[in-house]
């Protein structure tokens, strides 16, 4: 494959990984929303259900920010082999 090909595939790429992290942004917005509901819902509840759902909703949360974190690690290697192979 040409040089050219190569870094237009690394280009394409990198512009998934963008749309990927806007549609993460707009999931985290509406997973912010749903968790706010859900444990105002919660509020007094000490229900083991209720404690399960609020570890759930800090699990999808912590996901969302290793999700974010892998997206910005790939563009940022990628950006790096676009350098190297100028």
């Amino acid at each position: 494959m040409p040089i050219g090909d190569v870094k237009a595939t690394i280009r394409r790429g990198n512009q998934s990984l963008d749309d990927a992290e806007t549609s993460v942004h707009m999931a985290s917005a509406q997973l912010d929303d749903a968790s706010a509901l859900a444990l105002a819902t919660l509020h007094d509840s000490r229900r083991e259900e209720a404690e399960d759902a609020r570890q759930a909703l800090l699990a999808a949360t912590h996901e969302v920010e290793l999700t974010l974190r892998r997206i910005n690690a790939a563009r940022e290697h990628a950006e790096a082999y676009l350098g190297v192979i100028g």
